[in-house]
């Protein structure tokens, strides 16, 4: 899983792939560092190029995460 921190105090959005259609894709919208909220978990599969390109500016900040870890019961953001 690749884990997905908003580094802006405004909402991103950001195009993903869709769960629904495999060739289609969705938006996704991350709230901003005031709303503590600003953590997202995104499978890996979904993930595309506007991810990295959003990275490279410094909107976001993102690291691959072990997904056992999460089903543990660590505490995490919306998934």
């Amino acid at each position: 899983m690749i884990e997905i921190t908003n580094l802006q105090q405004t909402p991103i959005s950001l195009f993903i792939r869709s769960k629904r259609a495999p060739g289609h894709g969705t938006s996704l919208t991350i709230p901003g560092i005031g709303a503590e909220k600003n953590i997202f978990y995104l499978e890996e599969e979904r993930a595309t190029e506007y991810i990295n390109r959003a990275e490279q500016s410094g909107y976001i900040k993102t690291r691959f995460v072990d997904s056992n870890i999460l089903r543990t019961g660590e505490k995490h953001g919306n998934t």
